[in-house]
């Protein structure tokens, strides 16, 4: 063994311990001997930093952390831009049933009341429990003060994402210290990523931008309240998880996010960690004590059906979520193409032979135990594994216990953990000598180490952020979204559905106009000239060849969504509104509508428009029977949706007119007409 340099005015003894050199003894002293200490100048052990897993934790208030802020604000202005072409656009989608049909939306300020006390969904003869009056606020807020002004509503998502990006810049830079260029791209990938269309291009989608905002900011008033150990900082992630509750109950999941990002980037046990959950969880029970008791439900009561929920009536729930993970962590790394509806039967139900449901079970297993190393080790890539899984249970647990289909929007926040693990590994492809934490010096010019990375990252950014552009042009309206569609969910039978529903748009809007001309004509005084008749009949035929070529085009597609879902109620309806509406025929819109109702039983509308037609042909005949009809269905449709407003209205115009409130009929009445 190589023997140990000795310092300076020493040597070896015998026994290898370091004596002084000859020097003339001084005069005998009765004090006792004194050993002497350790010089000064001996050599010493280097100190050794402590493994990322020591279970010291450094004590609270944390070293209180710097934020440059040109970042942020990058990432705030590139949530602009992006969404910049969605400023003209209508609305689309869910934005009817949000806004357009909620009539406690429309009342404005007047309305809030009632939204704090009814169901997201209340307006659609649906119970989802779904709880989220915040968004449904700011909707009825903009009723208020710009009536239907979609633009102003798509200016207020983009501006509210813009938002988002200067939170997580910010709260990035809290995560990891003087790695700005770390921190920064992980929030491009967030901010650029296209997936995010969906939430941002739909007025919507605020409750999802909503809640995911208001965690953020929670998450960096709990971080701002561990450095400062100031109250109000720990009071304002309390209110910031209440808001979010309110946006979106779904933000129960982020409760996992506080203890892990005190474990993780402020070093705290995991005791630690967890303890400090205990002002969040008395937030979560009085939201869900509040929500119980606004709604009178936690769960509400889903309906079942094949074109939503396929895989519960298939009883492949648990297979079908493996099969979707594979699809998520495939639009993650490859989002093209995008689709606004994966409804039955995009992707068939996962098996134990099918290939992605075997993936997507070894591939959760495999990211499970990465993720219980990088807990371990305390590693970035393991923090963005865990952010993934948390963020992504409800949609994963959409499919597992409502059997529910595939949405884009349920990737929103996972796209944080997909950006940590992205970077984390280009970084340590590309960047040489990267320093993983703030101890250690770096050995080049910081840009000149990130070139290579820098570098790939515009390219990823630049065709995110294209696509991006791209992807929102589909969401103007809904006929031009609903025809995005086709080319890549032919086999969904909603997608059919929507387009034909469509084309039934514009057939009415023909047929409007032809009626409009129609009584221009006629009402010409005293009498239209022969030439003015001519010319008057050639465009109104125009338009009822317009109107009967959009007629058949939509029964085109309600054929081929009935293909796909022979049960599917809604479609029939389409199909027998055609009839009623475009291209008139009596019979047919009766055997539809009631082809309807076999199929979805609780489908008021369906009711009512045979009420409709049964009280046209009662007065046009003079026949009672068809009246008591009209009064029966009329009340039918009350009865499966007390709520029914067309349904209501109808009855009592008849009531008033003959008064008829027929509740039962024999069911050979009924199979007669």
């Amino acid at each position: 063994m190589a023997k140990k340099k000795q310092p300076a005015g020493f040597e070896k003894s015998g026994n290898d311990r370091p004596v002084r050199p000859a020097v003339p003894k001084p005069a005998p002293s009765t004090a006792p001997p004194v050993r002497s200490t350790r010089p000064a100048d001996a050599p010493t052990r280097p100190p050794v930093r402590p493994a990322a897993s020591s279970p010291v934790s450094p004590s609270l208030p944390i070293d209180a952390r710097p934020v440059t802020w040109w970042p942020p604000l990058v990432l705030t202005l590139l949530g602009f831009l992006l969404y910049i072409n969605t400023y003209g656009h209508q609305y689309a989608l869910d934005d009817i049933a949000a806004i357009s049909q909620n009539l406690f939306v429309k009342k404005g300020i007047a309305g809030i009341p009632d939204l704090l006390r009814t169901e997201f969904w209340h307006f659609s003869n649906i119970s989802l429990g779904y709880y989220r009056p915040l968004s449904l606020i700011t909707f009825a807020l903009e009723q208020e003060y710009f009536k239907d002004n979609a633009h102003i509503s798509h200016m207020i998502n983009a501006g509210l994402y813009g938002l988002t990006g200067l939170v997580i810049g910010v709260l990035l830079q809290k995560w990891l210290p003087n790695q700005i260029i770390t921190a920064f791209l992980i929030g491009v990938v967030f901010m650029a990523h296209p997936l995010h269309t969906e939430i941002v291009a739909n007025i919507k989608g605020r409750d999802e931008i909503l809640s995911f905002l208001f965690i953020s900011l929670m998450l960096l008033s709990y971080w701002r309240y561990l450095e400062t150990k100031q109250v109000g900082w720990l009071i304002g992630a309390c209110l910031s998880l209440y808001l979010a509750f309110l946006s979106k109950e779904s933000s129960i999941v982020s409760l996992a996010l506080i203890p892990a990002m005190q474990y993780w980037f402020a070093r705290q046990s995991i005791w630690q960690s967890l303890i400090s959950l205990w002002p969040f969880l008395v937030v979560a029970a009085l939201f869900f004590y509040q929500k119980k008791a606004m709604i009178g439900t936690l769960s509400g009561n889903p309906p079942v059906d094949w074109a939503n929920y396929p895989y519960a009536l298939e009883k492949t729930q648990k297979s079908t979520m493996f099969k979707f993970l594979t699809y998520y962590i495939r639009l993650l790394v490859l989002p093209h193409p995008l689709v606004y509806d994966y409804s039955y039967n995009v992707i068939p139900s996962g098996s134990k032979g099918d290939l992605l449901t075997w993936t997507g079970f070894l591939g959760l297993l495999a990211m499970i135990w990465l993720t219980w190393k990088g807990f371990v080790k305390r590693t970035l890539w393991g923090f963005g594994l865990f952010w993934f899984f948390v963020t992504m249970a409800p949609g994963l647990g959409f499919i597992w216990f409502r059997g529910g289909i595939l949405a884009e929007r349920f990737t929103y926040a996972a796209v944080m953990g997909f950006g940590f693990v992205l970077i984390w590994a280009l970084q340590k492809l590309l960047v040489r000598n990267a320093p993983d934490n703030d101890n250690v010096p770096a050995t080049r010019p910081v840009l000149v180490q990130y070139a290579p990375l820098l570098g790939l990252m515009a390219v990823v950014a630049g065709l995110y952020s294209f696509k991006t552009v791209e992807r929102n042009r589909d969401w103007e309206n809904n006929f031009v979204l609903f025809n995005s569609a086709l080319p890549y969910a032919p086999n969904s039978c909603q997608v059919q559905r929507h387009v034909a529903n469509e084309w039934i748009e514009k057939g009415l809007k023909d047929r409007a106009k032809a009626d409009s001309i129609a009584a221009a004509v006629n009402g010409i005084k005293p009498r239209p000239t022969p030439e003015q008749v001519k010319k008057g009949q050639a465009l109104i035929d125009s338009n009822l060849a317009r109107a009967n070529k959009h007629g058949r085009w939509a029964l085109d597609h309600l054929q081929e969504s009935t293909r796909i879902y022979p049960s599917f109620g809604e479609a029939y309806f389409s199909m027998a509104y055609v009839f009623q509406k475009i291209t008139p025929n009596v019979d047919s819109a009766k055997y539809y509508y009631k082809q309807t109702i076999r199929a979805a039983s609780a489908y008021a509308p369906a009711y009512n428009n045979l009420g409709v037609i049964y009280q046209g042909e009662g007065f046009a005949e003079n026949n009672r029977k068809k009246l008591e009809l009209a009064s029966y269905y009329y009340n039918q449709s009350m009865i499966v949706n007390p709520a029914y407003v067309d349904g209501q209205n109808n009855r009592a115009s008849l009531l008033k007119a003959t008064g008829l409130d027929v509740k039962m009929l024999p069911d050979s009445v009924i199979r007669k007409y």
